[in-house]
């Protein structure tokens, strides 16, 4: 049997990591589960964590690094039937890198392409749309700070994710809504994909 690789997308306070969390908690009552995450905790991974002034550049090419072996991980967690479930892939590197941040920024174009030569589409990447000054009123509200708390930075970081959802037939859903309603649409999902790989 077949995995799955499933992927949840958003900007800063989407809630997108805490739905992981909770699907996850419901589907290994019946499944395996990989819960994983980008940037990872590798070499590459915490050397981003901790270069935050390196161009804009630089810093995708680390990202496409940490991608590439994560990418190797996940195609044989999913070889092995696993169900894979990712807080971040490539679409975050895109909409976040190719927006303007105090004038730091790459080519959209390019980020697509260096990205595309690592990836493997997942079945299914669900992204968690809300408006930014919501999103931001939840990172504050839970006392977290971020290098992007600019609203204006978060508002072109939304529009880059809504033309890469568009692009690559993503799943939207509208993030704002109580999580019971919004963890209920991504269960909805998964079990779809579940349904076709054979898991149910």
């Amino acid at each position: 049997m077949k995995g799955a690789f499933i992927v949840f997308e958003g900007i800063d306070g989407s809630g997108k990591s805490s739905c992981m969390e909770a699907a996850a908690s419901v589907l290994e009552k019946r499944t395996d589960v990989i819960r994983t995450s980008e940037p990872t905790k590798g070499e590459i991974g915490m050397l981003l964590r901790s270069s935050p002034d390196i161009t804009a550049e630089a810093e995708a090419q680390l990202f496409v690094a940490d991608r590439a072996l994560h990418t190797n991980e996940i195609k044989k967690w999913v070889a092995d039937g696993k169900v894979v479930l990712c807080d971040r892939y490539y679409a975050s590197t895109i909409a976040y890198q190719s927006a303007n941040l105090d004038g730091r920024f790459a080519d959209a174009d390019w980020l697509t392409e260096i990205n595309d030569k690592v990836i493997t589409e997942p079945d299914l990447t669900i992204l968690f749309d809300i408006d930014p000054e919501k999103g931001m009123e939840r990172v504050e509200s839970r006392g977290a700070k971020s290098k992007f708390e600019s609203l204006a930075y978060l508002k072109e970081v939304r529009e880059n994710y809504l033309n890469i959802a568009k692009e690559r037939n993503f799943a939207i859903i509208d993030a704002s809504r109580q999580r019971e309603e919004v963890l209920d649409d991504v269960l909805e999902l998964i079990n779809n994909v579940l349904k076709t790989e054979g898991h149910q």
